[in-house]
């Protein structure tokens, strides 16, 4: 009875407090009251842990904003106050009091993990990795970045379907939350080295524990709030604050990989091996391969470079032999190693700081158009030449039958993907410099890239509606991407679980369904 009591009176003084948040005219009065709430947790401009949180974005144009202050919770019951605040202040404000939520801060566009003069939950803190007794399931905090997980699970001899940067958060790779090649917040769906095995990152929840917009703590699983579950895997963020991911677990030892880079003479023969690759009936599900072409501007140079992995301790197999027998090669760093070497190795190839803008398309994996696509990158670098120390690359990902046959039997997902449509190729335009002053220029340029892939992929008929939410430029709609049926869905989760659509006008990040 006493605890019970203690319990009451505490709710009482959370509410009082709460009522008087709610009453704050202004952002910073709303900062101001909650330090209150969550002593020690609340931070402004100038102290240390506010001025680290800012600086910690992987995204320059993510970099210069700044929030009137960063919450930076370690539990989900803080997240519960925070969110239940903002729900109730948004009602007398009108949507006016505007946030963005944060874990690995990886996204490129400016806004979607970070707000200017708003409030921005940092989710950092929130970073456990546990895994249960029968080593089944790890579940994990939306603060934790993929280096983190599979340091812990390596050690252990086991993994998760996850991404394939160390620095990434969890959350954003998982939902497709915009806080992505990102916090656990999920990947639009999430590409993994072993998707071709297990699926993709989404398909391997098998429960989120999210905050509401009404500050309940719920779970979502195949047998608790479902439709919830589904909209999760891929929906971004438009239900909720998750603060804990529960994924399947499986045994893992060593594997084989690493990048081999190459002069661009060896075009024809890399997109040849490429379209033979992602096109082939009789997949090894071990593998996995991303082929990049990167222009370097100082030196008006294209380094092509080839990313396998492949997820046995198995040394150059039989399904990576058209790429390693390409000659000449500049460097090679195949060997035998741990997830998490594989990781650190991609994310120094993704170094911070920089302005960023990412574009993406999905196709059918053809010679032709593989070539196609090559042209359309070439030529568009012509309209760039005055930007300096510009890096811009094009990246291709093969989605073969593997690993969009794996959705259905573990339960479902909001993408939009199934083996009918065949294998694809998810395409990655990725534009890094410098200058604030060239952002109208790279946008323009990759507007027009965007427009001109969609129209050639449909004359080619290899066109699918499908944009990789991790991927998306701002101006793209990867929801709508999903189709008719998904994005319906998605709505009337949205309007299920947050009927005051306060993360749909409140939260101005990511990719709103509504």
């Amino acid at each position: 009875m006493k605890a019970a009591r203690n319990l009451a009176a505490t709710a009482c003084v959370v509410f009082g407090l709460l009522r008087n948040v709610v009453a704050s005219s202004s952002v910073e009065n709303f900062c101001t009251k909650l330090v209150v709430l969550l002593e020690g947790k609340v931070w402004k401009q100038g102290n240390l842990a506010y001025d680290s949180s800012i600086a910690s974005y992987w995204s320059a144009q993510e970099e210069k904003l700044y929030p009137s202050c960063v919450i930076i919770p370690t539990n989900s019951e803080d997240v519960s106050i925070v969110v239940k605040a903002l729900a109730s202040a948004n009602l007398l404000a009108n949507d006016q009091l505007q946030f963005a939520v944060r874990s690995g801060g990886h996204d490129p566009a400016p806004g979607s993990a970070n707000i200017n003069r708003g409030v921005t939950i940092d989710l950092s803190k929130i970073n456990e990795v546990v895994v249960n007794a029968n080593e089944t399931i790890t579940s994990i905090g939306p603060g934790a970045t993929w280096g983190k997980v599979y340091s812990y699970l390596d050690a252990i001899g086991l993994s998760v379907s996850g991404g394939r940067v160390s620095g990434v958060g969890v959350g954003g790779l998982t939902t497709g939350a915009p806080d992505s090649h990102s916090s656990l917040i999920w990947d639009p769906g999430g590409i993994s080295y072993f998707s071709p095995r297990y699926g993709f990152v989404c398909d391997n929840v098998v429960n989120y524990e999210i905050v509401l917009a009404s500050g309940e703590i719920v779970n979502a699983n195949a047998n608790e709030n479902h439709d919830l579950w589904i909209a999760l895997k891929g929906g971004s963020n438009n239900f909720g604050v998750i603060t804990r991911f529960d994924v399947n677990t499986f045994q893992q030892g060593k594997i084989w990989g690493g990048n081999i880079f190459y002069l661009i003479s060896t075009l024809q023969d890399q997109l040849q091996a490429f379209a033979t690759f992602a096109g082939s009936a009789d997949y090894d599900p071990y593998s996995s391969l991303i082929q990049s072409f990167a222009y370097v501007s100082s030196e008006d140079i294209i380094v092509v470079n080839n990313n396998l992995i492949y997820t046995q301790a198995l040394v150059n197999p039989p399904t990576f032999q058209p790429f390693t027998n390409i000659q000449p090669q500049i460097a090679n760093t195949m060997r035998t190693s741990n997830l998490t070497d594989f990781t650190v190795e991609i994310n120094l190839e993704n170094p911070y700081g920089f302005r960023k803008l990412w574009v993406t398309a999905t196709f059918e994996p053809t010679l032709p158009f593989l070539e196609e696509v090559f042209g359309l990158y070439n030529s568009s670098i012509q309209s760039l030449v005055s930007v300096s120390n510009l890096n811009y690359s094009l990246s291709l990902e093969p989605i073969p039958i593997d690993i969009t046959a794996k959705t259905s039997p573990l339960g479902g997902n909001s993408l939009g993907l199934d083996p009918s449509s065949g294998p694809l190729v998810v395409a990655l335009f990725a534009f890094s410099w410098v200058k604030e002053s060239d952002d109208a220029q790279i946008t323009a340029t990759a507007k027009a890239l965007s427009a001109k892939l969609d129209t050639t992929e449909k004359k080619a008929s290899v066109f699918n509606r499908f944009k990789y939410l991790n991927y998306a430029a701002p101006f793209q709609d990867p929801i709508d991407g999903y189709g008719a049926a998904s994005k319906a869905h998605l709505q009337a989760a949205s309007r299920k679980y947050d009927p005051q659509s306060l993360f749909q006008k409140a939260l101005p990040g990511g990719y709103k369904v509504l």
